[in-house]
């Protein structure tokens, strides 16, 4: 056995252990590791393991936002390289174990080992056995206990990207970068090991207090979504089967007479022809303009994919995806990326406004190389915000203004309520803003299923239908019953964007998600941990929709005060109950303590108007909020145009306090009618010009 005899520690901070691996001896003839590490900030290592005797690891330059650190202190112990943070320090030793020592308030200490072979990387992390692990993408929530997962679970079932990064609610997070699909993991017996189809291990921890330190970090680290455009938050239409332009434009003038607010229409195949022109029959010269003006938006849905003529000339090129029909597009390609866009751009400016991204689950970054080309695009080319909606979802892809939605989901009620808990874990992997099909893609579903669905979706970042060829999900379809319960849900969704599009500016500043698990907020609440059919939209109010036939089932409010949203009844916390709902109402709840804007029903965002505003006090405890406004369409927000209105309540004054109002952008109302409302249903006026205002009660 061949031992070197020292322990090299360049200033780069490029490590070699040159002692030998028991684990990995017979697969490299006891070649020695090299570990690369950096401390990327006061919490975050950066940690690539790989063989002196392999190529250099090629990691992935999209996923994260920088490759290069500096400023990590490290020594040399006598057991191997020592690497401190601000938080904490790690030791990585010569027979190829790791140890991370969190201190202040994190705390967390961590330890595992690291093999290497030709085929394979295996890395552990050792965790006690009542830790819980949540993230990694389209799971149910909770990922603790015995279980095994894999990044490439897409390739039988759309939508259901496998993301492999986790986090513990014992402070600390673990990210897998390897751009390498087949990546897998395995909770058992207090180990947690990935297994990585490479022969390296490209790894970031991080510690944390809690869930949102380990959320903002990730987001730091991968990139933070930009405020998508305020019309994002409205209802969306989407449909697959239209027959022709009088097919198209009376469904937009359906809504506009029921008056049921809706700001978007996304379409299938029946809107383009030859790629990428738009289809004559369906949406001949001027359909666009038409759609502006009635305050509609088009979005319409593109694949990797090309066809044809344009086939034949990528294929010559060498742009194609090896595989067995060789028609989707290397976007990590930059003249294919070029020639793509070239035949885009003309179509933003016909007037869309966004895409829908379908079917790019060829390559495991497939996805997010199509939104970064088209997201380079747009901000080149458009001073409108650049939206896509994608099928799956790769750390990185939120940075692009993209969304994402759970796939080509069934009717069932099981599939309903299943969603919830999906989408939520999509949230703690890093994408704040998903969707589902409203009412199911494959299948036809009853009034009462239709309606709850849709209701459930009024708390979820983006609100939106779509279902397979001639399945409707027009509101007005499923009898008059749940069509005025439909549209009362709907109006409710355009009355909470006030609040949601301040949390949305929240979630661009510090990663945490519109729509959260109740455990964020009461991480301590054991009762929390695993529930996934009812949820937090922003921190303050609590949705828990129906998701069962029958209109019934039970609601958990942790401890503390609470108000039934629909009554303004006080409800005690710290119990389960059980309620019964009819088919117009959502159950949801508000915490005590809160202070809650609501906008005026509108038929549009674009048709307006913002004002007044309806601002709910649910006393209890003192409360602030500050209403975040810009200008909803553009990125001067990242300029500094924007404005906050800061609010207080003083519970034991019983004032309510609206600050001067900081910032301005074009357009602003110069003048707001605030109506302050308490749950006893006592109301007082405020005429706000900017200055501080107050009202007792």
């Amino acid at each position: 056995m061949k031992t070197p005899s020292n322990i090299l520690l360049p200033v780069g901070l490029a490590i070699v252990l040159s002692a030998p691996f028991s684990a990995i001896a017979s697969a490299q003839d006891q070649a020695p590791l090299v570990l690369q590490v950096n401390a990327v900030d006061s919490s975050t290592y950066h940690l690539v393991f790989s063989s002196q005797d392999a190529p250099k690891p090629p990691l992935d330059p999209f996923t994260v936002l920088k490759s290069n650190w500096s400023g990590s202190k490290s020594s040399k112990a006598a057991n191997g390289p020592v690497v401190k943070a601000k938080d904490s320090t790690l030791t990585v030793d010569a027979g190829g174990s790791w140890k991370l020592d969190g201190q202040g308030t994190v705390g967390a200490h961590l330890s595992g080992t690291v093999s290497l072979a030709p085929s394979a990387t295996t890395f552990t992390l050792k965790h006690p056995v009542g830790e819980r692990f949540y993230g990694a993408g389209n799971q149910y929530l909770d990922n603790s206990g015995s279980l095994m997962h894999a990044t490439d679970s897409q390739l039988t079932l759309n939508g259901a990207t496998r993301v492999p990064f986790l986090w513990s609610t014992g402070g600390y997070s673990i990210f897998i970068a390897n751009n390498v699909r087949g990546t897998s993991w395995e909770d058992k017996d207090g180990t947690l090991t990935f297994t990585i189809p490479a022969p390296y291990a490209d790894v970031f921890l991080s510690t944390a207090p809690d869930g949102y330190g380990l959320l903002d970090g990730f987001s730091r680290l991968t990139g933070r979504a930009p405020i998508p455009p305020r019309w994002t938050f409205g209802f969306m239409m989407s449909r697959w089967g239209y027959q022709d332009a009088a097919d198209v434009q009376d469904k937009w003038q359906q809504f506009r007479d029921r008056k049921i607010p809706v700001d978007t229409f996304i379409y299938d195949y029946d809107w383009f022809t030859n790629d990428w022109e738009f289809n004559p029959k369906t949406f001949p010269a001027g359909t666009l303009d038409q759609m502006d003006q009635k305050g509609l938006k088009f979005v319409g849905i593109r694949k990797p994919r090309v066809n044809g003529a344009n086939l034949e000339f990528a294929k010559k090129q060498g742009w194609m995806l090896t595989g067995t029909d060789w028609t989707d597009l290397r976007f990590d390609i930059p003249a294919a990326n070029a020639w793509w866009w070239s035949h885009q751009a003309p179509l933003v400016k016909a007037g869309a406004d966004g895409w829908w991204n379908d079917e790019a689950e060829q390559s495991m970054d497939e996805f997010m190389q199509m939104c970064r080309v088209q997201w380079d695009g747009w901000r080149s080319m458009s001073p409108r915000r650049a939206w896509t909606i994608n099928r799956a979802f790769s750390p990185g892809m939120q940075r692009y203004g993209a969304a994402t939605w759970t796939g080509d989901i069934n009717t069932r009620w099981d599939v309903l309520q299943n969603q919830p808990g999906i989408m939520l874990n999509w949230a703690l992997a890093g994408m704040p803003y998903t969707s589902q099909d409203n009412g199911g893609f494959h299948g036809k579903p009853t009034p009462e299923m239709y309606t709850r669905w849709l209701e459930s979706s009024v708390f979820t970042p983006i609100m939106r239908s779509h279902s397979t060829l001639n399945s409707d999900r027009w509101p007005w379809a499923f009898g008059p019953e749940a069509e005025a319960a439909i549209k009362k849900a709907i109006e409710l969704r355009y009355r909470l964007i006030p609040y949601l599009y301040t949390f949305a500016a929240a979630n661009e500043r510090t990663g945490a998600p519109l729509m959260r698990p109740l455990l964020l907020e009461f991480p301590q609440d054991e009762k929390t941990f695993d529930l996934r059919d009812e949820w937090l939209f922003g921190d303050r109010l609590l949705a828990a929709p129906i998701l069962a036939e029958g209109g019934k089932r039970d609601v958990y409010l942790p401890a503390g005060g609470w108000f039934d949203f629909n009554t303004g009844a006080t409800v005690n916390g710290g119990q389960t109950f059980s309620i019964e709902a009819p088919l117009d109402t959502i159950p949801a709840y508000v915490r005590a303590g809160t202070i809650l804007p609501l906008g005026p029903i509108v038929q549009s965002t674009s048709l307006g108007p913002v004002d007044p505003l309806e601002v709910r006090i649910y006393p209890g405890a003192d409360a602030s909020f500050s209403l975040y406004e810009d200008d909803g369409d553009n990125y001067d927000y990242e300029k500094g145009a924007f404005t906050r209105i800061p609010m207080t309540w003083n519970d034991k004054t019983r004032i309510f306090s609206v600050g001067k109002r900081s910032g301005s952008y074009p357009g602003m109302l110069a003048i707001r009618n605030l109506t302050v409302v308490l749950p006893t249903g006592e109301k007082k006026q405020i005429v706000y010009n900017g200055q501080t205002a107050r009202v007792k009660f």
